[in-house]
């Protein structure tokens, strides 16, 4: 019973955060994205792709070090 309650909630609050925004004619021929050309100019661009870049690989190390980690607990388990 708690577990419906809980996902009857969820699902009402993402829908309250919905947004409803009127997409225009001029939306669908826009090809500018002017923060990404600014910071392309100024290369401040290569600082953002570095820094997800660092942290998506200290993610990926510490997934591989629990993995790692498990592995030996579940051999000595076993044994």
């Amino acid at each position: 019973m708690k577990k419906y309650l809980v996902i009857t909630l969820l699902l009402l609050s993402l829908r309250s955060f919905a947004q409803k925004i009127e997409v225009t004619e001029e939306d669908y021929h826009n090809t500018e994205v002017e923060m990404a050309d600014k910071m392309r100019e100024s290369g401040k661009i290569y600082v953002v792709v570095l820094v997800i870049s660092l942290v998506m690989g200290g993610i990926l190390t510490y997934v591989i070090a629990i993995d790692r980690k498990l592995r030996r607990l579940e051999k000595k388990t076993t044994e």
